[in-house]
C-alpha cells in the first residue's frame, strides 16, 4: 500500500527579512519569488515601492542574502524583475551562488506603450545554485524535439531520451482579468511557467519558498505538484486571498 504523506503549506504575515531571520539555515529546497520592481506599484499602500535605486538594490542584496542562508547546499533560486534590475542584482549573486542562465519570460502582449520608447514585453530571471551539487530533473521539463527525424534525435529518443531541455526564453501570456487564476494582486507568474521551475529543481517532498508570494501563485504549484511550500507576504489581504487559493488546490 503506497504510504500518503501530507504536505505543509505556510502563509505567513510579515516583513521577509524578519520572517526568515527566524527560519533554520539549509530548511529550504527551492526559491522562486517576484519580488517589487521598484516602479511604483501599489501594494495595498503597506510597501512603499519606490525607493532611491540605491537604497532598492541595498534592499534586495539584504533578503537574497537570507534566501541563500535558508537554502539547501543542493537548492536553487529563480528571481523575476525588469532585466535593469537584475542586471545590477546579478554581481552579487555571483559571488555567493553558482550563476546557471538569464532566462526571459516573453508575453506577447500589448503593454506599456510608449511614444518615446520600445514596448516592454519581457521579464527576467535568474537562475542560480547554492552549489554545483543541484537538482535538475531534466526528463520532467522536457519539450519534444524539433526535428525527430534526424538520425542523431532518432537515436536519442530509441536510447531512451524524453526530449530536449527547455530553451531559456519562456513565452506564456499575462495572467489577464478574465484568467481562471486570477487574484486582486497587481503582479501574477503565469502557473504553467513556475510549473517548469518546480518540476525541474524540487523532488516530492521539497520546500518551496517564495518571500514576495503575493498571488501565491508558487505555493499554488507546489500544493498542486506534492511539494511543501512557505510563502511571506507583508499584507494580511493577499494572505488571506492566498489561503483561499489553496483551499481549491488538489495535488
Amino acid at each position: 500500500m503506497q504510504r500518503v504523506v501530507k504536505m505543509e503549506h505556510r502563509l505567513l504575515v510579515g516583513d521577509c527579512l524578519q520572517v526568515m531571520s527566524k527560519m533554520p539555515s539549509e530548511s529550504i529546497d527551492l526559491v522562486i519569488t517576484d519580488p517589487p520592481f521598484n516602479i511604483g506599484k501599489y501594494y495595498g499602500g503597506i510597501y512603499e515601492d519606490k525607493k532611491q535605486f540605491d537604497e532598492y538594490l541595498q534592499w534586495c542584496k539584504e533578503w537574497l542574502t537570507k534566501c541563500i542562508r535558508l537554502l539547501k547546499k543542493d537548492g536553487s533560486l529563480y528571481l523575476f524583475n525588469y532585466p535593469e534590475n537584475n542586471a545590477y542584482i546579478l554581481p552579487f549573486l555571483k559571488e555567493k551562488m553558482v550563476f546557471r542562465r538569464w532566462m526571459t519570460w516573453h508575453y506577447p502582449t500589448n503593454t506599456g506603450h510608449s511614444k518615446f520608447n520600445f514596448t516592454r514585453t519581457q521579464h527576467s530571471i535568474l537562475f542560480c545554485t547554492k552549489t554545483d551539487h543541484r537538482k535538475f530533473n531534466r526528463d520532467a521539463v522536457a519539450e519534444p524535439y524539433k526535428n525527430p527525424t534526424d538520425k542523431r534525435i532518432m537515436q536519442r529518443l530509441s536510447n531512451g531520451s524524453k526530449g530536449r531541455a527547455p530553451y531559456d526564453v519562456f513565452q506564456f501570456n499575462l495572467v489577464k482579468n478574465v484568467s481562471r487564476d486570477k487574484t486582486p494582486h497587481p503582479c501574477q507568474i503565469p502557473v504553467p511557467l513556475l510549473k517548469i521551475f518546480v518540476k525541474a529543481s524540487s523532488n516530492e517532498g521539497d520546500w518551496v519558498l517564495d518571500p514576495f508570494a503575493g498571488s501565491f501563485s508558487t505555493c499554488a504549484v507546489a500544493k498542486e505538484l506534492n511539494r511543501n511550500s512557505i510563502g511571506i507576504d507583508i499584507n494580511p489581504k493577499y494572505v488571506k486571498i492566498g489561503e483561499q487559493r489553496l483551499a481549491k488546490v488538489k495535488p
